[in-house]
């Protein structure tokens, strides 16, 4: 898997996230949950930027793993 296809997967996470985050309807009882949801949403963000970033600076990683 490359950083590309990373990257990819992370928008598609993003996605979601962001779907579940205004989804969740903004009770009282409800914020903890967006809470969690936004936590979420900034570290994928950060993770993001940090992979984009190493792709800009010439990195070129693949990710191998065995099932």
């Amino acid at each position: 898997m490359t950083l590309k296809e990373i990257i990819n997967l992370l928008e598609n996470i993003e996605g979601s996230l962001d779907d579940a985050f205004y989804s969740i309807p903004e009770y009282d009882c409800n914020s903890d949950g967006r809470s969690c949801v936004d936590s979420a949403r900034d570290e994928l963000y950060n993770l993001k930027d940090s992979i984009e970033k190493a792709l800009l600076n010439g990195a070129e990683l693949a990710v191998q793993y065995e099932e």
